[in-house]
């Protein structure tokens, strides 16, 4: 682990923090309640002794459903602290979905996010955390294909990786920064929670899930100078108030899935400041950040390369990240299929191309159709395109074939929107049936389960 920023060294710079400004922000939620730099110390400290207390044990995974909240935050600090293992997922999974990360993580005690009562003025001291071998995070992810899997990630990779894409964005002790998706996800955990602990920055919670509309009164009210969200809430925003420009902020991040241009570029000319596409994933962390340019380069000490390149020069990304292998935890097999050579395979297609990063879609996405290979990442772009779409998503499914699911205004019908993309697009890439709906369903970090899509089809 040599050379790494580890979890030693943001909990040293939290310290450090309270010391130098007790006062300052922490974390503040979005109806106002603050927690200060020294507050949180004190608290992290009292949990981590009440955990202890109550047999939380080194080494030990703890589940603790996360919500977006200051006491969420004080309980995966505590965890960390006393060098148990935090799973992270979210507060209203079904005990079913509960039960399933529990039994993959090998995690016997949940502890529900709590900040425990301060006692003795607060002069317990702050955790030192040493080197225990399973100093790990472990985040729950689906992936694309709806399997549940729990990755275990070194807490010096965290955050090492976190610390640099903040440098690369510029991060600052002064900022606030916006949280809009959960923290349980690796989007949030990485570009918010560890990175603005670290720089010593304020942490702005936003209610989850945000209304559609509710972006542009969090960017007023809240004094925010960084945003992170998804493709989906910025489009949302755009149309709740195309005119509104805060004053405070200088950043918008975004991930989760690709950025539309139209979004990007609509968002400048509206908002007045740059939205940046991030590209990553929960194993992974930050791959890829956006320059002024709109170019996504390869976050400090990421290194990313393709193997099985076609005639066009895509191929499947492999991607290098510094620290120990990540694993999938219960399902070895998962991780063995994952890795190869040192390298992790993403299950992205794209190329990397000058030190840039091109994400062209999942392979597990790519469409045939009558021989020639449809990227649905281009038939969403054209859809997106078109005057009066909201929102869209391309799908393939048994039985139905290769179709789009549309939110258009109207006058818009299926014919409508078949001759448009008639225009734009080859014959061959436009789906055999375009859904209107009303609306797509949305997961909590934006992404559209297609399960819900079909069933509408029933």
């Amino acid at each position: 682990m040599s050379g790494l920023l580890g979890r030693s060294a943001l909990f040293e710079r939290i310290r450090r923090r309270a010391a130098e400004r007790p006062t300052a922000d922490a974390v503040v939620s979005a109806d106002g309640t603050a927690l200060s730099y020294g507050a949180l110390v004190r608290a992290v400290a009292a949990t981590a002794a009440l955990l202890r207390a109550d047999g939380a044990r080194p080494g030990e995974p703890v589940a603790v459903p996360t919500a977006n909240t200051a006491e969420s935050i004080v309980t995966i600090l505590a965890v960390a602290a006393m060098e148990a293992v935090p799973l992270l997922f979210e507060a209203n999974a079904t005990a079913y979905e509960r039960d399933r990360f529990m039994e993959l993580a090998g995690a016997h005690r949940l502890v529900t996010p709590i900040v425990a009562p301060i006692v003795d003025g607060g002069s317990r001291p702050w955790p030192q955390p040493g080197s225990a071998a399973r100093a790990e995070v472990a985040l729950v992810t689906s992936g694309t294909n709806g399997i549940p899997k729990v990755v275990g990630k070194h807490w010096d990779a965290v955050t090492d990786n976190s610390v640099r894409f903040a440098e690369a964005a510029g991060y600052t002790g002064a900022d606030r920064v916006l949280c809009t998706t959960p923290l349980h996800h690796a989007f949030a955990f990485g570009v918010v929670l560890v990175p603005v602990l670290f720089h010593g920055g304020t942490i702005v919670l936003a209610p989850h899930p945000p209304l559609p509309s509710a972006l542009p009164g969090l960017l007023r009210d809240t004094g925010a100078t960084v945003v992170q969200s998804v493709p989906f809430l910025y489009g949302a925003a755009l149309r709740a108030a195309p005119g509104h420009r805060p004053p405070t902020l200088r950043l918008c991040v975004s991930a989760g899935e690709p950025l539309p241009q139209t979004v990007g570029a609509a968002w400048r000319e509206a908002f007045g400041v740059p939205l940046r596409d991030q590209y990553g994933a929960t194993e992974l962390g930050q791959i890829a950040f956006a320059g002024q340019d709109g170019v996504l380069r390869p976050v400090p000490g990421v290194r990313v390369r393709i193997d099985g390149a076609d005639a066009d020069g895509e191929g499947e990304l492999l991607v290098r990240v510094p620290g120990p292998r990540i694993r999938y935890l219960g399902q070895p097999e998962l991780t063995g299929r994952a890795h190869a050579d040192g390298w992790f395979r993403t299950g992205d297609w794209g190329r990397v191309e000058g030190g840039a990063v091109v994400v062209s879609s999942r392979i597990g996405r790519r469409v045939v159709v009558a021989g020639r290979k449809v990227d649905p990442a281009e038939v969403e772009g054209a859809l997106r395109a078109l005057d009066g779409v909201r929102d869209c998503v391309v799908a393939v499914g048994d039985e139905a074939g290769y179709v789009a699911f549309v939110v258009a205004d109207p006058p818009h019908s299926e014919l409508s929107l078949r001759r448009a993309l008639a225009a734009v697009l080859s014959t061959y890439k436009i789906p055999k049936r375009l859904h209107l709906v009303p609306e797509l369903p949305r997961t909590s970090s934006g992404k559209v389960p297609m399960g819900s899509l079909w069933r509408t089809l029933a």
